[in-house]
């Protein structure tokens, strides 16, 4: 087969599997799923997985709790295959958390679609800027939000685990 012919053929495919690609609202029932998929990301890291406390979100993940803005999954079929959360932050200030996509999907544009309806979300409800915490080994992740304009701000608190800060504005 010819460089042309498989391009051809990995332009169809990417075009199927995003056709399959939803994204809703995430539900209580799609808590252990997501919490699989997060889990064994997070070991790759070398961080250990708190569902009570700094992972507190993923842990309810469903459930209203306070501050809870957005919970969306992505399935691709009927499939959890990814997570993405906004919680309240600062005044008109949303904080993105609990991005995890399944390790099997990633590098598919999952990551991409899941990020612009929580994004698009945010926008609709008001929100002037998405904030984000993460760690400069995440390099997929960080190269996506940079790529959909991200921008680095102030380190976060150290207690907060995480290692970098970034914004995104939605004003424009």
């Amino acid at each position: 087969m010819g460089n042309r012919e498989s391009c051809y053929k990995n332009v169809i495919c990417e075009f199927i599997m995003s056709c399959n690609i939803t994204v809703r609202d995430g539900s209580r029932t799609d808590a252990k799923a997501i919490q699989a998929i997060a889990s064994p990301i997070m070991k790759s890291f070398g961080l250990e997985p708190d569902f009570d406390d700094l992972d507190y979100e993923l842990g309810h993940f469903g459930e209203n709790y306070p501050g809870s803005i957005v919970q969306l999954v992505a399935c691709l079929n009927d499939a959890v295959i990814g997570s993405v959360i906004l919680k309240a932050h600062k005044e008109n200030v949303a904080k993105l958390t609990g991005f995890y996509i399944s390790e099997k999907q990633q590098g598919k544009g999952i990551g991409k679609k899941l990020l612009n309806v929580a994004i698009q979300r945010a926008k609709l409800l008001g929100h002037e800027s998405i904030y984000l915490e993460t760690w400069d080994k995440m390099e997929s992740a960080t190269n996506l939000y940079q790529k959909l304009g991200w921008e680095k701000t102030i380190d976060p608190d150290p207690k907060s685990g995480a290692e970098r800060a970034y914004i995104l504005n939605l004003k424009s």
